[in-house]
């Protein structure tokens, strides 16, 4: 019987930059390439675990995201937080949740979604209210 290792939530947030982080490359657009720690990925990620430990996949092939929602979604994976998160990147952050099925981070993304639509929401009453008010 398979068991997998319990990491603190907080242990990548001090350890992103270790050089045993390394041993999983996903490859950018222009041969960019962002490495990471594939035990701790696939701890969040059973597409990953199984891909690096069934498939042993050293390199995953991640064109179609920027590199700043591969950055969160590692470092999410690390930490357990959705932190670094913002409307450039939250496509791809969510897309990549997706792909992987870290359904955590999925429904983090979601709960961002509805925050910045209701943000929006709010605004737009404001403004409404305000030109209203501007015209009488």
């Amino acid at each position: 019987m398979a068991s997998k290792i319990q990491v603190p939530a907080d242990f990548g947030r001090n350890h992103i930059g270790a050089p045993v982080h390394g041993n999983l490359v996903f490859k950018l657009k222009d041969g960019e390439e962002v490495r990471a720690n594939s035990m701790i990925l696939s701890l969040n990620s059973p597409v990953i675990d199984h891909l690096t430990t069934e498939l042993n996949q050293q390199t995953l092939e991640a064109e179609d995201f920027r590199k700043d929602a591969v950055d969160s979604f590692i470092e999410a994976s690390y930490t357990g937080e959705l932190e670094n998160i913002n409307k450039a990147n939250f496509r791809d952050v969510k897309k990549m949740s997706h792909v992987f099925d870290v359904s955590w981070l999925s429904e983090r993304c979601a709960i961002y979604f509805e925050e910045l639509v209701a943000a929006l929401t709010e605004e737009s009453e404001y403004e409404e209210v305000f030109f209203v008010v501007e015209e009488a």
